[in-house]
C-alpha cells in the first residue's frame, strides 16, 4: 500500500506541504501497523487460557488436573479422572497514553470475549489413565487502541490533526487432545491444533482548518485491513511425577504454516469551502503464507502442605520465522522480506512463575503468578518487553462446580521510531488490565 502527500490549498494559491505530524502519520502507516502487517505473528498478547492458570501466571505446565492442559501440556490431561464441561470469558481493558514531543493524549476501550470452552473424557481403564478432550481456545487477542491529536502551530500549516488505530481481533485454535499413562509416574500428551483467526484493523487521520487558512474545510483518510488466518500445529508433551510432591513437565509445539488472507482499502475525501468535494478509493485482496518455528518448553511445579510453587520457560526464535509465499510489501522480494526479519527479530525467553496456597478447612484457593514477555525486536529496550502480574481465587461451589477467577495487570511501552528529519519517535505507555472468570463442572 502506498501512501500519498495530502495537499493543502491556501486562500491565495495552492501548495503541497508534507509537515512534521504529517510525516509521522505516513511514516506510522508505510513503516509502523499497516507495513508490519507482515509480522502479524508477532503482534498480540499470548496469554493463554484457564483463568487458575493465567493467576497463576501461565506457569502451568507442569500442574494440568483441568481442561485448559490441552493447551498448557496436553500430558496433564492424564491427571484428570471425572469428565469435565469448563468455559471462561474474559474483559479486556487497553489504555494508551501518547506522548509526541509535549503534547500526550489518553485513549481507552474495553473487549469482552469466550476464552474457551471445552469438554474432557477420561475412558475408564483397569489402570493408568487415557483421556481425550475437545474444545475452543482463544490463545491471543490482537485488540488494541490509540487515538492522538494536536494543533499544529506551523506558520506555513496552522491545522488540527487527528488521527485514532482501532484493532479487534483473535488468533484461535480448535483443539483435540489426548493423554496416556505410560508408566505410574509418566504421562505423556498430544494436541492437534487448528488454528483460526481473524484481524480487523482501522487507521483514520483527520485534518481541520480551524482558523479558516486554506481553501479547504477539513480532510479524513481511513486505511483499513482485513486479515484472515487458518493454519495447524501440534502440541507434544510429556509429565514426570517424580513423587508425590514434585512434578516435570517439557513439551515442544511444532512448526505451522498459516495463510493470511487480507483485504484492504484506502479511502480519502477533501471537503473545501466552496468547491465540490474531491475523494479517492482504493483497495484490494492479497494472500501470502508465514511459517512460524519451533516452540520449547519445561517446567516444574512443587505441592507441600497445601502450597502450590510453578514455573515455567519457553524458547522461541523470531528469527526463523519465514514467508513461504511473496510478502504483501510492494517492492520487496520473498528473500528481502525474510532478510529483513533475521535483521530484525531475535530469539527470546518467557518466563512464567505462580503459587497457589489452599486455606486449610475452606473451598478457597489463592493465587498469585509473573509472566514476562521479552519484545522479539532486536536490540528493543527492557521497557518494551511485556511484564504481567496476575492475582486470582479459586472457589469451589460444591463437589461437582468450581469457579476460577484472575485478574492480569502490566505496563509496559512502545515507541515507534521514524528514521526522518522531522519526527523522531511516537511512544506508547500501555496499560494492561484483563479479569478472567472460568467455570468447571466435574461429573
Amino acid at each position: 500500500m502506498e501512501t500519498e502527500q495530502v495537499g493543502k490549498m491556501k486562500k491565495t494559491q495552492r501548495s503541497h506541504i508534507v509537515t512534521p505530524l504529517m510525516v509521522l502519520v505516513l511514516s506510522f502507516l508505510a513503516g509502523g501497523r499497516l507495513g508490519a502487517q507482515e509480522n502479524i505473528l508477532s503482534n498480540g498478547l499470548e496469554l493463554g487460557i484457564g483463568a487458575r492458570a493465567i493467576a497463576m501466571g501461565g506457569a502451568y505446565s507442569a500442574v494440568g488436573e483441568d481442561y485448559s492442559a490441552s493447551y498448557w501440556n496436553p500430558a496433564g490431561l492424564a491427571l484428570v479422572r471425572r469428565f469435565e464441561i469448563s468455559g471462561g470469558l474474559s474483559r479486556f481493558q487497553n489504555q494508551t497514553d501518547s506522548r509526541f514531543q509535549n503534547t500526550s493524549m489518553l485513549d481507552e476501550e474495553t473487549f469482552t470475549r469466550l476464552n474457551e470452552f471445552g469438554i474432557v473424557y477420561p475412558v475408564p481403564t483397569y489402570r493408568g489413565s487415557l483421556v481425550f478432550s475437545f474444545g475452543y481456545n482463544r490463545i491471543k487477542n490482537y485488540d488494541n487502541n490509540f487515538a492522538f491529536g494536536a494543533f499544529n502551530p506551523l506558520a506555513e500549516d496552522q491545522v488540527d490533526q487527528n488521527w485514532r488505530e482501532y484493532e479487534v481481533g483473535t488468533l484461535n485454535q480448535w483443539t483435540a487432545a489426548g493423554a496416556v499413562d505410560l508408566s505410574p509416574a509418566f504421562s505423556v500428551g498430544l494436541s492437534m491444533n487448528f488454528i483460526t483467526g481473524k484481524d480487523d484493523y482501522t487507521f483514520t487521520f483527520k485534518e481541520r482548518d480551524r482558523d479558516d487558512i486554506y481553501t479547504f474545510a477539513d480532510f479524513r483518510r481511513d486505511d483499513s485491513i482485513i486479515s484472515s488466518l487458518s493454519g495447524f500445529n501440534m502440541t507434544i508433551g510429556g509429565l514426570y511425577r517424580v513423587n508425590s510432591e514434585l512434578r516435570l513437565s517439557a513439551y515442544m509445539i511444532t512448526p505451522s504454516t498459516i495463510t493470511i488472507s487480507e483485504n484492504w482499502q484506502t479511502v480519502e475525501v477533501t471537503t473545501f469551502d466552496e468547491d465540490p468535494s474531491e475523494s479517492s478509493d482504493e483497495g484490494g485482496q492479497f494472500q501470502y503464507k508465514m511459517r512460524m518455528p519451533y516452540i520449547f518448553g519445561a517446567g516444574a511445579a512443587f505441592n507441600f502442605a497445601g502450597l502450590l510453587l510453578a514455573g515455567n520457560i519457553e524458547l522461541l526464535d523470531w528469527k526463523q520465522v519465514r514467508y513461504e509465499t511473496e510478502p504483501p510489501l510492494e517492492g520487496l522480494s520473498r528473500a528481502e522480506a525474510n532478510d529483513q526479519i533475521r535483521d530484525t527479530f531475535r530469539s527470546t525467553t518467557r518466563i512464567r512463575l505462580g503459587a497457589e496456597y489452599t486455606i486449610p478447612k475452606s473451598r478457597t484457593q489463592i493465587r498469585a503468578g509473573y509472566y514476562i514477555d521479552p519484545s522479539p525486536l532486536y536490540n528493543a529496550t527492557t521497557t518494551r518487553d511485556r511484564e504481567l502480574y496476575s492475582l486470582g481465587l479459586g472457589l469451589l461451589l460444591d463437589k461437582q462446580v468450581k469457579l476460577d477467577i484472575a485478574y492480569v495487570f502490566g505496563e509496559w511501552e512502545e515507541t515507534d521510531p521514524f528514521d526522518n528529519n522531522y519526527v523522531t519517535s511516537l511512544t506508547r505507555s500501555i496499560s494492561y488490565k484483563r479479569l478472567l472468570a472460568t467455570l468447571s463442572i466435574r461429573l
